[in-house]
């Protein structure tokens, strides 16, 4: 009974939706990324018992190091996922974020991508089709899969997903996109 007596005072809210307001799936044809460790400052909400849901999940700063910033990845349309869930046993659930994503084209720059950060900690930032950017925070690659394909018409490139251990994260702020040095791009 103890246990029940911790939520007398938890908060609830209506989750209303108007049918007649335009909804639609999917994630845009971009994404951006940045390792945990070049991040500078990333600010969650405070709660409080008035706190309200859409608040309680939105980050009011994400910022990079001096010098850092997010770098973008081009998706191929429509085979992209952003997914928030849960994990665990009954009366010890835990968030989960996760994002599948898929690069075009099998290229070296791809392969390297998967190579070098298939171990390193990363933000995601996913933007959906309304436009809202989505964070997933202490993201790992799970999977990467990339292929030539095997028919001319089929689609080449790398198929990627990214888990974190951690609830999905609202922002409603700009994303600092770092352009490539010269020598990145080969000019």
């Amino acid at each position: 009974m103890a246990d029940e007596c911790s939520f007398a005072t938890v908060r609830t809210e209506n989750l209303t939706y108007c049918p007649n307001k335009a909804n639609v799936g999917g994630v845009k044809a971009k994404c951006w990324y940045i390792p945990m460790a070049q991040l500078k400052t990333i600010t969650k909400p405070t709660l409080t018992p008035d706190t309200p849901y859409a608040e309680s999940i939105t980050l009011t700063a994400l910022l990079p190091e001096t010098g850092k910033g997010f770098k973008r990845i081009d998706l191929v349309i429509d085979e992209n996922e952003l997914k928030s869930g849960l994990v665990g046993a009954k009366g010890n659930m835990k968030d989960q974020a996760q994002f599948d994503g898929m690069i075009p084209n099998f290229v070296k720059s791809n392969i390297g991508f998967i190579s070098r950060h298939r171990n390193t900690p990363m933000c995601w930032v996913v933007e959906d089709s309304a436009g809202q950017k989505w964070i997933v925070l202490e993201a790992y690659m799970t999977k990467a899969d990339a292929t030539t394909a095997k028919k001319y018409d089929e689609n080449s490139g790398t198929a990627f997903n990214v888990t974190a251990n951690d609830a999905l994260w609202a922002f409603d702020g700009d994303i600092v996109e770092l352009a490539d040095s010269a020598a990145a791009t080969g000019e």
